[in-house]
């Protein structure tokens, strides 16, 4: 039981790159996060995997697979929302203001599961206490807007999981929390990934919060992957200086050069890094090859165990 990408890439109508080519593949259990800085294009994947991808932005290469189906138009029934499950960054832009968090709640089972209200709200009721939501009636009769972001993101969380998924796709859920909740939610996180077997694929810029909860990372840098490997390896012995500058500004707890990032359609060719690099080489206005095995491996002209640049 696999979550599959096979080359993809994504850009604007007009042609502009935002995004890949991107490979990876997540079985059940495995517990992987994609790195990146704001503007990297980490959330076009969330987005293409389930088929929201923002007007005027399109996938023009690669195949997107889900425990051997494709996903797509034609994705089998009971795909998307249900052994895939997703976590959005902004719970209360993605939840209706109209609807109650109980009927939130219903939404998947109905449509997945054909199950009543009721029945799905008593089934998920051990879930919502291990997620530590208020056992007042009162509480899934609430609007989206009464909740906390904590009891929002919890709620999102919940909807993932109703429909027992056998991977989760979390884009950046954490990022308009503070850090006790961050915390507390990654630990939920983690909770339910090791009771019930499942895999995920935590997106975030927070490369900290990326060593807490993930077992692989891949680093993406200017909608290029530019590193993937063991977590543990990568903190300890970064190769890409990308990779070794994020794990610096998690050191010192801020944002790596904020702003620095081009926009897509003012980024040079090759590797979008060559401004914040100590190590730049006339090699790196043209891409290196990958060097490695899908998910494991290092894209760079002058990588950080190679010795002093030339």
């Amino acid at each position: 039981m696999n979550l599959t990408v096979d080359a993809l890439e994504i850009r604007r109508t007009v042609g502009t790159h935002l995004l890949g080519p991107i490979d990876l593949c997540i079985n059940r259990g495995e517990r992987w996060a994609l790195v990146g800085e704001s503007g990297s294009g980490k959330s076009l994947l969330a987005q293409a995997l389930f088929g929201v991808l923002p007007p005027g932005v399109l996938q023009t290469a690669g195949s997107l697979r889900a425990f051997g189906a494709p996903l797509g138009a034609g994705s089998p029934e009971g795909l998307r929302g249900g052994r895939l499950g997703w976590v959005p960054q902004e719970p209360l832009l993605a939840l209706n203001p109209l609807l109650t968090l109980g009927e939130h709640l219903a939404l998947l089972p109905a449509v997945h599961r054909n199950e009543a209200p009721d029945q799905a709200l008593t089934r998920l009721r051990p879930l919502l206490d291990c997620l530590g939501l208020p056992r007042d009636p009162g509480f899934l009769d609430r609007l989206p807007h009464q909740a906390s972001g904590g009891e929002r993101q919890r709620i999102c969380l919940a909807m993932a999981l109703s429909c027992d998924p056998d991977l989760l796709v979390l884009d950046e859920p954490t990022t308009a929390l503070d850090a006790p909740a961050q915390r507390d939610f990654a630990e939920q996180v983690r909770l339910q990934q090791r009771e019930r077997g499942l895999g995920y694929l935590w997106i975030t810029h927070d490369l900290a919060l990326a060593a807490l909860v993930a077992d692989r990372l891949l680093v993406l840098q200017g909608g290029h992957l530019v590193e993937a490997g063991p977590t543990e390896r990568l903190l300890r012995s970064p190769r890409h200086p990308c990779t070794a500058r994020l794990l610096e500004a998690a050191r010192r707890q801020s944002t790596p050069d904020p702003g620095f990032l081009e926009a897509p359609s003012r980024r040079g060719p090759g590797c979008p890094f060559q401004p914040r690099c100590d190590r730049v080489q006339t090699g790196c206005r043209n891409w290196a090859p990958w060097r490695g095995s899908r998910g494991d491996g290092l894209r760079c002209e002058a990588p950080l165990d190679a010795g002093p640049r030339p």
